[in-house]
């Protein structure tokens, strides 16, 4: 049966919680935008209609972490090739700068959405698929996951292990950084990826079963089989600095956009060509740095926002010190 009974966990997730599909602790007050193609069968990318493989990353073909209007007018261009000359990273700062916009509470009576209800259901370490009752011939169906650690960084290395999601190692951090939360992203269901089609197909199933035996339900939850994951996220805080490191595996590439207050430039650390960000953004500095791990098939990239206190210098330490390994 399904599991659309609460199990009163709704307000705690409801904070933490992130768009469908999506890693949920990415953070989408980030000045930046990053579009990840997804890796598929003998390396290619292809339409966006059905193929044979499609990977996590596909879920969200852009993951967005600020959607900028700008068009590509660049300043600043920077490419990043693996050995055979493939465009791993792509960065560009544009011409206009961050657009400010206010904070607007939300209405706190408002009915919760069918989102909201799954959020109440899932438990740690579950992903939950749901289909909401909309006339479609073959039911959609979206997903949501609570893969949060926040006990321990070895707790969380024990997570990236038993998913075989890219390893981040303990990063060597100045004191008075504390560890918040590790996190990975379910490689989720879907009919056209050869590794889960099974489990989409075992939900859907379930689902067109439920919808014709259950006539007055509008919503339907089941849970969803999963071992493994491709995108992982850890992250610390140092009172109201914010340093979040992320590791997405098995994609073509990374295209990120800065706006005009950042300026960027490469770093040569042992031999890996790293792309180091900074801005100053309404008065907050903020550090980014961006590379690739040919020989683990891994994008890295760490973020310091918020009240930030570190020296460049100190930043650049901390991302050599991960770089190297």
């Amino acid at each position: 049966m399904g599991r659309e009974q609460s199990n009163g966990q709704f307000e705690g997730l409801k904070q933490h919680s992130a768009p469908d599909h999506q890693l949920s602790e990415i953070d989408i007050t980030e000045r930046v935008m990053t579009r990840i193609a997804a890796k598929q069968a003998g390396g290619r990318l292809r339409s966006r209609g059905p193929a044979r493989r499609f990977s996590l990353s596909v879920t969200a073909l852009l993951i967005v972490l600020l959607v900028s209007a700008s068009a590509y007018a660049a300043s600043e261009f920077i490419q990043i090739r693996n050995h055979a000359r493939d465009v791993k990273i792509q960065s560009v700062v544009l011409d206009s700068e961050t657009r400010y916009i206010p904070y607007k509470k939300e209405d706190g009576t408002s009915k919760p959405t069918y989102r909201d209800r799954v959020l109440a259901l899932v438990k740690p370490g579950e992903v939950l698929a749901y289909y909401v009752r909309d006339g479609r011939s073959n039911p959609y169906i979206q997903y949501l996951d609570d893969t949060r650690i926040s006990s321990s960084y070895n707790d969380f290395k024990e997570l990236l292990v038993r998913t075989s999601a890219p390893v981040i190692k303990e990063p060597s951090l100045p004191a008075g950084f504390k560890f918040q939360y590790g996190s990975v992203m379910p490689l989720l269901p879907y009919e056209h990826d050869e590794r889960t089609s099974a489990e989409y197909a075992r939900l859907l199933t379930l689902f067109q079963q439920r919808a014709l035996a259950e006539p007055d339900q509008d919503l339907f939850v089941e849970e969803v089989n999963w071992s493994e994951a491709e995108i992982s996220a850890l992250e610390y805080e140092d009172d109201l600095m914010n340093l979040r490191i992320q590791a997405m595996k098995n994609i073509i590439g990374m295209e990120v956009s800065y706006t005009s207050e950042f300026t960027q430039k490469t770093l040569d650390i042992g031999g890996i060509e790293t792309i180091f960000a900074s801005g100053i953004i309404h008065g907050y500095k903020k550090y980014e740095a961006i590379w690739y791990d040919e020989a683990q098939n891994t994008h890295y990239k760490i973020t310091a926002s918020g009240n930030v206190h570190l020296t460049e210098d100190q930043f650049k330490q901390i991302v050599e010190n991960m770089v190297k390994g």
